[in-house]
């Protein structure tokens, strides 16, 4: 959403960038008047180039996964399919559920929902009105859970992990095999209740880098 700051992330069906692929790249941005770049969430192994070419580190990241051999419990609230007509109230609980740098808009809400070749996008209501939601998708035999946000004065109520298990019982039936998940290092409570529904951290994480003009 911001202007004078893009995404650069290496692309899945192409060769990983170089470190002078990056350093032209980033001179070519600085000549066209941006004035950052931010990349995707980055294996540290994918790091390695960007951290060459100048970037550096903004946040790193939990990376954990679980298996889905086994059908997991059903969500204890239930919740419905998000309509196009939620997607105020959807992104005002992500702006209170996600400091700035991570908080979605209308491109990255639409985004998420198209990352992966199927994808699921649910909503669970408080007294009438939408209180959380959830957006996880399937490529080949994985699963992603790709977003959950859940609004603050809601939290502590169960309503995160009945997002949770509605997205990996969708998954289960859809044909993945594992799921994977990212949260920041800071979000304690995304960790616990990651944890609590059988996700085990994975040895190496992810990061966050970016770079200034």
């Amino acid at each position: 959403g911001g202007e004078t700051t893009v995404l650069v992330g290496p692309r899945s069906d192409r060769r990983s960038p170089t470190a002078s692929d990056l350093i032209e790249l980033t001179s070519r941005l600085r000549a066209a008047g941006y004035l950052a770049a931010v990349t995707p969430a980055l294996s540290p192994r994918d790091a390695e180039p960007f951290v060459a070419a100048g970037f550096s580190e903004r946040e790193r990241l939990h990376l954990l996964s679980r298996p889905l051999t086994v059908a997991p419990e059903l969500p204890g609230s239930p919740t419905s399919p998000g309509r196009r007509w939620h997607q105020r109230r959807v992104l005002e609980i992500d702006a209170r559920a996600f400091d700035g740098f991570w908080r979605f808009d209308h491109e990255t809400l639409r985004s998420a929902r198209r990352a992966t070749p199927r994808s699921r996008y649910r909503v669970l209501r408080h007294d009438g009105r939408i209180g959380g939601y959830a957006v996880c998708g399937r490529a080949g035999s994985r699963g992603y859970l790709q977003r959950l946000a859940v609004d603050p004065a809601l939290q502590g109520r169960g309503y995160g992990s009945s997002l949770v298990l509605d997205a990996l019982g969708w998954l289960h039936r859809s044909g993945s095999d594992s799921v994977l998940v990212n949260t920041q290092e800071t979000n304690q409570r995304a960790l616990d209740l990651y944890q609590h529904l059988g996700f085990r951290s994975e040895p190496d994480g992810l990061v966050v880098l970016g770079w200034t003009a």
